[in-house]
């Protein structure tokens, strides 16, 4: 299915439009670190990897808004849910464009992100093959070749594998999954 074709079926909102409905159900597919870090007041956050086995928890009254950083997991996750005959719309732009807006945000304990920890690991493996290749060894410039080779494999495929293992990571873990309400409750996102 073309792109074109894509938005026709999953239509899209921007913040402002989307910021003055009423019964607006805000589904987050954005990861728990990410959610605790900064999110649309009211979301509900089921990440996009558990959607399907949580579908249940996704209220089926009012208008259906599925959100991201950006909007491609958001559009991941509304195709799955049309797939469960709800009628999602995405929030063009995702959280980034929410911001820009200028909309609120509930923000919560700063972390570093998955991607720039990626970024962090990525440059420092190049960076390091590189160096060894050139004044130790050249068998090293094997790692750079490596790193190359994933990233190609992630921006091909859409899957970073270096992102789900960073996810899993000690310092990534939340004690606890946080919901929008529990955050309101406990007072952790002021």
């Amino acid at each position: 299915m073309s792109e074109t074709a894509n938005a026709a079926v999953c239509p899209q909102l921007a913040a402002k439009e989307a910021a003055g409905l009423k019964d607006l159900v805000i589904v987050d597919v954005r990861s728990p670190i990410e959610f605790e870090c900064e999110h649309i007041d009211g979301a509900i956050n089921i990440p996009l990897d558990t959607l399907e086995a949580r579908i249940e928890e996704v209220p089926r009254k009012g208008q259906l808004l599925v959100v991201c950083r950006s909007g491609k997991r958001a559009e991941r996750g509304a195709y799955a849910l049309m797939g469960r005959a709800f009628q999602p719309k995405i929030l063009a732009g995702g959280m980034l464009a929410w911001r820009q807006a200028g909309m609120p945000v509930i923000e919560g304990r700063k972390r570093l992100s998955i991607e720039r920890q990626i970024q962090l690991v990525v440059g420092t493996g190049v960076l390091s093959g590189v160096l060894l290749g050139a004044f130790v060894n050249p068998l090293f410039l094997i790692l750079p070749g490596f790193f190359g080779a994933g990233l190609t494999f992630a921006g091909l495929s859409g899957t970073c594998a270096l992102g789900i293992l960073l996810s899993k990571a000690p310092w990534n873990k939340l004690e606890a999954p946080v919901s929008a309400s529990q955050c309101k409750k406990s007072g952790c996102c002021n």
